[in-house]
Parts: structure tokens; C-alpha cells; sequence
């Protein structure tokens, strides 16, 4: 019995201990299930973030997923442009705050499209900075770089090479690099290391519709007049010179049919706003007279309507300012044994009969001699309208001497002179006009001016107001008249001239004026727009585009005001009366207009001050004035908001 009892209790025992161990391990399990539980939901899971600190000042706002709007971002820039495979190019990009709140963000730099960095942007209110990003790529080619809606780009090109670029002021201009004739634009990889471009002097290219037009060459960018050019090539590497193209001025073209033919330069002589007269003794002073209108002879064959319209352009192609105050055209019907030519004008004369339409003989006789003033006979070279030309020098006394006939009892004598002249740049010109400030009274740039033989054998002046016109720069045609200059019946002229004038032909008209009829013709639409892009240095409040047809209808001093690259189009109707049984018809285009280049020390290039009809010259006296009435105030305000601003 004892021993059962006692078998008994150790049974007791055991089952307590064991009921412990089941007790602990149910304790122990829970715990881990409790501990799983709270890693799962608690660790493991995102947790909100935690509020900051106070500190003593204002902490960034988290950080934005999408690019806060106060955030602005500008010159986005990268260096270098080329690089070799491997090696680094930085980018810098300037970012402001416009807000007033701390802004912390991170701004993604893309590599054609895909983010390849982020950069940390925390700028106060008000604040900016530039960032900087650095990029490696192997591949060779173009890369697009974007950040803050700014774009740039960078290359990759074979080791050893860089890109030369070779850019003038117009497209097609040939030149040699390292001796192999190319043409520009150009842009090609070269060996790194030095490189030679040489360029002409004078440059010949087609310009559409216009024909053949000459270049002279300027400098290069860098200043250098030399016409060859060394470049150590370590880098994209650019080389441009500037040609200036011969003439300036307004350049007028028409529609002949299949395009646009070239006709010549709009008072390209007497429109040169600036010309100096000559200096006071006290330093000061004294400017020309500027002649405002040109008479352009046009080619009739050239001139084809299109839609019942006569179409023109006048276009600035050259780095100036043009003030075109009117444009009309004019047709001219005379009897078939004449033909017509206007008049051309001058500095300082205000010559009589300006704008004259003269009717001339079909068959005009030849002068008996021309000598130049060398001694030279120029008589085989001024006999023929063929482009063959006397030479000429700039700023230097020349002559030209003609015996123009017996032309005993002639009621009338004009001469017909084709010409031209070859004028230096503005900025040449004006360092020849000061060279004279020492040499008070003097003219540095004399027009020309005529003698006839007096009684007594000398040669004397003929009036101021009948003297010999400037020729435009290009070969065109116009009369002299010297009726009424002879003193005697000696028939000999002298023509002195000191700009380089070139002399075409020279043909002698006794015929009488014959009746003509003139229509004339005002524009029945004009507008002005931009043809090309420049790099201008002009400054000011220019025309706006678009319509300017009102401004064009009279010589009012409301000008078509433009600058390089411009261009005005033009219409006139061509619904003419028939021509008369037995006649002929031909074309002239008056215009209205002054420019200013670029160079005149005394002459801003700025649209102001503004040239205008009553002014006795240019730069114009302090007692003359543009007329700033209401009606004049009321054009500048609706017509003139094209502001550009000085560079």
C-alpha cells in the first residue's frame, strides 16, 4: 500500500511539472507570436515621418515629388561642348527661389530623355544658386541635356579630333582650310592642333534673285584684318569673318516672272545720313544736306505683273538703318524714237530739275575726246555701254576731260552718263572726315563739281546748283544737263571728282524735249517683315511688322523704319491705260529714304534722332527739329513698338 502510495504521489509531481513545462512553453510561444505581431505591423511597416525639432531656425519643407513652381531655372551651360570618349563634361544651371517659403527638392539632370542624376536644390525664399552636374559618356555622338525646362547639348567625338566651324556672313563664301578649298558654312572634325583658314578679299556669291553679288572682306571676329588665320584647334573651335557686302543701302529687287531680279541700291548716295561739310574754326561742325529721293530706271523686260500686280522688295542686306518715308512707281509713255532717264544727286548742291524726266535721242553721239587726268585717252572706254569702266581712287583729285562737239545752236544738251562709284565703309569714313578737325573750312569728301572754258581759255566753275550728280554703286543711267553752261562755243567740259567713280559710257543728247505721259502709280499694299536673323548693333523703337502700306503713300516723315535682315513688299496695280499708238512705255520706282551706318563717331546707331523732309542737314542744327506734333506723335506710337534694345 505504501508503495502504491507512494508511486502516487510521484505521479502527482510529475504531472505538475510537466503541466509547468506546458505552462512555460504556452508562455514562451505566445510571447514570440506577440513579438512576430509587433515586428510586423510595427517594424515593418512605413512609418510616417517624424516631425522635426524645433531649432532656432526654419527647417526646409520635406521634400517635393514634383518641381515646386517657385522654382525658376535659367543658363543651363555645359563645358566643354566636345569631349573625348571618357572624359567628363560639367553642366551648371542657375535655379531661384521666387517664393517666400524654404524649398529643399531634388532635381533630376536628363540624358536624352532619361533622368541620369539628381541634384539637391534648399534655397530659402528669395535665394538662388547654381547647381552643378557631372556626365560621362563613351559612345560617340549628341547628347540632349535637359534640367528645370532648360536644354543643352554636348558631344562625343573620336579621340584626337575636335569640330572646326567656319561661318561668314552669308552662306557660300569660299575659303581654303589647310590648303583644301571649301566653301561656308563648313563644320568638320579635325586633328587637334593648329589649323589655317584663308580667305579672299573679295567674295562673289548668288544671292537668290539677285544675281552675282561682291563681298569685301572686314576682319574676323577677333578684329584681325589679315586674310589668313591660325587657329590652335583644342576644342569646338569657331572661325568666322565678316564680309560687308559692296553698295549698301536699301537694296531694290522686281518680280520678273520666275523671281526676283536685283535693280540696285535706294539712294545709296545722298541718303548716307552724317556726311560731314567741314569743321569751324572753334571745332564745331557743319553737316550736309541730304537729298531724300532716288529715280530708279527700271529694265522692262524685267518687270512682269503677277495677279494683276507690279511686285517689289526693298530689303536691308547690309548692317544699317533705313528711314523709307514713300515708294511710288512710274510709267512713262514717250514716242519710240526717244528714250527717258531721270537725274541723280548729290551732297552739299541742291541741284535744279531734280526728278526732271528728260526725253533724250535714240541715237546719242559720241564725244570728240576724253583724256583723264594723267593724260590718259579713255575715249574707247566710255564710248560703249559694256560694263568696261575707267578706274578710280578714293580720296584723291581726278578728272575728266570731254570735248563734246560742235554743238553751235543747240537749244538743248544733256549728257547721258552711265557710272558708278565704290564707296569705303562708314566707319572708313568717318576716321577720314575727323582726320580734317585741324583743317577748319575744308571738305574731306568734296562731291564732284564741273568747269567749262571761259572766254579767256581757263576753266571756271559752272553753278553750284547745276554741278555733277554722285553715280549710285551700281552702273546705272542718268542725265546732266548742261544747257545754258557754255559761255562760249567752246564745247569742252572738265568733271572733277575725288570718290573712286568709274565711268561706263558718256553719250551727248541735243534732241528737244518731247511731250510725254506720266502715270504714276501709289502702292496698293506694303509690308514689312524680318528675312533674316542678324547680329545688328542698331538700337531703338523700329516699325513693327506687318501692314505699312499708309506709311508709304507720301513723304510725310512717317517712316518704314528698319534694320538688318528687314524687308518691305510691295505691290502696285498694274491695271494701266493702253499705251499710245506709236509710243513706248517705260518704269521708273521713286523712293523716299535715308539710312545711317554703323561708325560715325557723331552719329549714334540708333533709331533717334529721326531724319526729316524741312531739315537743312544731318546731324541737323539745334533749332531744327523732327516734327513731334499730334498727328506725328499718334504714327510713332502705333507704328514704332519694335523695340530693340541696345546689346
Amino acid at each position: 500500500m505504501l508503495n502504491l502510495m507512494n508511486k502516487l504521489t510521484f505521479s502527482r509531481s510529475a504531472v505538475s511539472k510537466l503541466q509547468a513545462i506546458i505552462l512555460l512553453i504556452v508562455v514562451i510561444f505566445g510571447a514570440l507570436v506577440a513579438v512576430n505581431y509587433f515586428y510586423q505591423s510595427q517594424l515593418m511597416s512605413p512609418q510616417p515621418t517624424p516631425s522635426p525639432s524645433p531649432s532656432p531656425s526654419p527647417s526646409p519643407s520635406p521634400m517635393p515629388s514634383t518641381a515646386p513652381a517657385a522654382l525658376k531655372y535659367s543658363n543651363l551651360n555645359v563645358e566643354p561642348t566636345e569631349a573625348w570618349p571618357g572624359q567628363l563634361v560639367n553642366a551648371s544651371l542657375d535655379v531661384s527661389n521666387t517664393g517666400s517659403e524654404n524649398i529643399s527638392y531634388l532635381l533630376p539632370f536628363s540624358v536624352n530623355g532619361v533622368v541620369n542624376q539628381t541634384v539637391e536644390v534648399q534655397l530659402a525664399g528669395g535665394a538662388s544658386e547654381t547647381v552643378t552636374a557631372t556626365f560621362n559618356e563613351s559612345s560617340i555622338g549628341t547628347y540632349q541635356l535637359t534640367a528645370g525646362g532648360q536644354s543643352n547639348q554636348f558631344s562625343i567625338v573620336p579621340t584626337g579630333e575636335y569640330t572646326l566651324h567656319y561661318i561668314s556672313s552669308a552662306n557660300g563664301f569660299p575659303f581654303t582650310l589647310d590648303g583644301v578649298s571649301e566653301v561656308s558654312p563648313f563644320s568638320g572634325l579635325v586633328a587637334a592642333g593648329p589649323h589655317t583658314i584663308a580667305v579672299p578679299s573679295v567674295a562673289q556669291i548668288e544671292v537668290g534673285g539677285w544675281g552675282l553679288v561682291s563681298y569685301d572682306f572686314s576682319s574676323w571676329n577677333s578684329g584681325s584684318t589679315s586674310l589668313t588665320q591660325t587657329f590652335n584647334v583644342q576644342g569646338e573651335t569657331y572661325a568666322v569673318t565678316n564680309y560687308i557686302r559692296q553698295g549698301s543701302c536699301p537694296s531694290l529687287e522686281v518680280w520678273n516672272g520666275t523671281g526676283y531680279s536685283y535693280v540696285g541700291e535706294v539712294n545709296d548716295g545722298t541718303g548716307w545720313l552724317g556726311y560731314l561739310e567741314y569743321f569751324q574754326p572753334d571745332g564745331s561742325m557743319v553737316f550736309s544736306y541730304n537729298y531724300p529721293y532716288d529715280y530708279m530706271k527700271l529694265d522692262s523686260t524685267q518687270l512682269q505683273p503677277l495677279n494683276g500686280f507690279y511686285n517689289f522688295k526693298i530689303a536691308e542686306l547690309s548692317d544699317e538703318i533705313f528711314y523709307l518715308d514713300s515708294v511710288k512707281m512710274i510709267a512713262v509713255d514717250q514716242p519710240a524714237d526717244v528714250n527717258v532717264f531721270s537725274t541723280a544727286s548729290t551732297f552739299i548742291y541742291n541741284l535744279t530739275g531734280q526728278g526732271t524726266i528728260y526725253t533724250v535721242s535714240d541715237n546719242l553721239a559720241t564725244p570728240v575726246s576724253a583724256v583723264n587726268g594723267t593724260g590718259q585717252n579713255v575715249l574707247p572706254l566710255i564710248s560703249k555701254l559694256d560694263g568696261n569702266f575707267t578706274t578710280g581712287t578714293t580720296w584723291a583729285w581726278q578728272s575728266l576731260t570731254l570735248n563734246i562737239g560742235n554743238l553751235t545752236g543747240a537749244q538743248e544738251i544733256n549728257l547721258v552718263v552711265a557710272a558708278k562709284i565704290t564707296w569705303p565703309t562708314t566707319q572708313a569714313g568717318g576716321e577720314n572726315f575727323l582726320n580734317y578737325a585741324n583743317q577748319p573750312g575744308v571738305t574731306p569728301s568734296p562731291p564732284p563739281y564741273m568747269q567749262v572754258m571761259a572766254p579767256n581759255g581757263s576753266w571756271v566753275n559752272v553753278p553750284d546748283d547745276r554741278e555733277f550728280p554722285i553715280p549710285h554703286v551700281t552702273d546705272s543711267e542718268f542725265v546732266v544737263n548742261l544747257t545754258g553752261l557754255f559761255p562760249t562755243n567752246n564745247y569742252e567740259l572738265k568733271i572733277n571728282y575725288y570718290q573712286d567713280i568709274q565711268f561706263d559710257y558718256i553719250g551727248i543728247s541735243t534732241t528737244l524735249q518731247q511731250n510725254i505721259i506720266v502715270h504714276t502709280i501709289t502702292p496698293s499694299s506694303a509690308n514689312l517683315e524680318q528675312a533674316f536673323g542678324v547680329n545688328s548693333n542698331s538700337s531703338g523703337a523700329f516699325t513693327k511688322y506687318g501692314d505699312v502700306t499708309a506709311l508709304l503713300q507720301s513723304a510725310d516723315d512717317k517712316f518704314v523704319i528698319g534694320r538688318e535682315g528687314d524687308v518691305v513688299s510691295i505691290q502696285f496695280s498694274a491695271n494701266l491705260p493702253p499705251v499710245p499708238k506709236g509710243w513706248v512705255r517705260d518704269y521708273f520706282i521713286v523712293a523716299s529714304c535715308w539710312f545711317k551706318g554703323e561708325g560715325l563717331p557723331y552719329v549714334p546707331f540708333t533709331v533717334n534722332p529721326l531724319p526729316f523732309q524741312a531739315m537743312t542737314s544731318f546731324p541737323y542744327p539745334s533749332n531744327e527739329s523732327y516734327p513731334y506734333d499730334a498727328d506725328h506723335l499718334a504714327y510713332l506710337q502705333e507704328y514704332n513698338t519694335r523695340i530693340i534694345n541696345s546689346p
